[in-house]
């Protein structure tokens, strides 16, 4: 009996020339290796290794529903410091941690240290205790820093002692509401049957002696400067009453019109107090066909042109015309024989305040 041949689909092809075929294969086995090689270079490192990684724990106890659990993991191998290693993930994690962003610290030595924070999302009922997560840190060279999970106990809100008076108290509750629908009665509500939780545990108290050690200090520096600075502007004042020629001619006017009544004021004593302030400024005798040195020694005066030549000129008529005026005349009418300037005061005043601007 003759075995059955299995057909076999036979697909022919133009035979290449010997040296085209030699061509192709050559290529071919070329670009298979160097793509090889790259794959086995990228999916499978030969010099990757896995070290255990220096992490700064954290405490292992006293946590409950919100507190931050912060791990620092030390961003070095061997000796050598790690870079470009591969962040975790950030987000909820498990039933009780929620996984913050990662971030990377430098601290006094130089090191970098990898921080790791855990929000802890749930509260338990009793003391619980539970783990930060195990995590395989990858580096760009393909090194990996193993790090182990870390035990850390939960607390619960308030105590059992409580959750058990809360428990027999909303029991009870719901036993009278019964009863009291029972007998026609409108029940009781439930929210007054369970005791008071403990209250919040206060801010610690700032110590406010530095503060107000330091607001003395400032408090003292600011009235020391401004008693320097009244200090200084009085004594500037004093000074230039005692040396400038208008301000000491300015204080006098204002002595002579204060110590006697306005119709007893010596008229030319007043004149004579101008014509002072006015030589001792041109370190000379001024009249009126000498004006122009007083200008020179005093060019700021040069604005006030009018007014002084209109000054001598009366100055002139009162004390070289042939009769005399009346003798007393109040301090704000001093003017020339025939009294029809009433300005002499405003004279000296106006260059009182000239000679203070230019002389601050």
């Amino acid at each position: 009996m003759m075995r059955p041949r299995a057909r076999m689909l036979t697909l022919r092809l133009p035979k290449p020339p010997r040296s085209g075929t030699v061509a192709l294969t050559l290529t071919l086995m070329i670009t298979l290796a160097v793509a090889g090689t790259g794959m086995l270079a990228v999916s499978y490192p030969a010099h990757a290794i896995a070290y255990v990684a220096s992490i700064d724990p954290p405490r292992g106890f006293g946590y409950t529903l919100g507190d931050v659990v912060t791990e620092r993991v030390l961003l070095a191998a061997a000796g050598h410091e790690v870079r470009n290693v591969e962040q975790p993930s950030s987000g909820r994690i498990d039933l009780w941690l929620e996984r913050r962003p990662a971030r990377v610290e430098t601290d006094r030595e130089g090191r970098r240290w990898l921080v790791l924070d855990y929000q802890i999302v749930n509260a338990p009922r009793s003391l619980t205790q539970i783990a930060l997560p195990a995590l395989s840190l990858r580096t760009r060279g393909g090194d990996v820093l193993q790090l182990g999970a870390w035990p850390v106990t939960v607390g619960p809100i308030i105590s059992d002692t409580v959750v058990a008076a809360v428990d027999i108290a909303s029991a009870g509750a719901r036993a009278a509401q019964i009863v009291a629908a029972g007998q026609g009665r409108d029940p009781a509500p439930l929210f007054g049957a369970s005791p008071a939780m403990q209250p919040d545990r206060g801010a610690s108290p700032i110590p406010l002696a530095p503060i107000m050690r330091r607001i003395g200090y400032a408090l003292v520096c600011l009235f020391s400067t401004l008693a320097g600075w009244l200090g200084w502007w009085v004594w500037r004042n004093r000074r230039d009453a005692a040396q400038l020629p208008f301000a000491r001619g300015w204080r006098r006017m204002r002595t002579l019109c204060a110590s006697r009544a306005p119709a007893e004021v010596d008229a030319d004593a007043a004149w004579h107090i101008v014509h002072r302030a006015l030589n001792e400024t041109a370190g000379q005798v001024i009249n009126m066909h000498t004006l122009s040195r007083l200008f020179a020694r005093a060019p700021w005066l040069l604005s006030m042109q009018p007014q002084l030549e209109a000054f001598y000129e009366r100055s002139d008529a009162r004390f070289f015309a042939v009769s005399s005026g009346p003798a007393g005349l109040p301090c704000a009418e001093l003017s020339s024989r025939a009294g029809s300037d009433a300005a002499l005061v405003a004279l000296l005043r106006t260059l009182f305040r000239a000679e203070r601007r230019r002389h601050r």
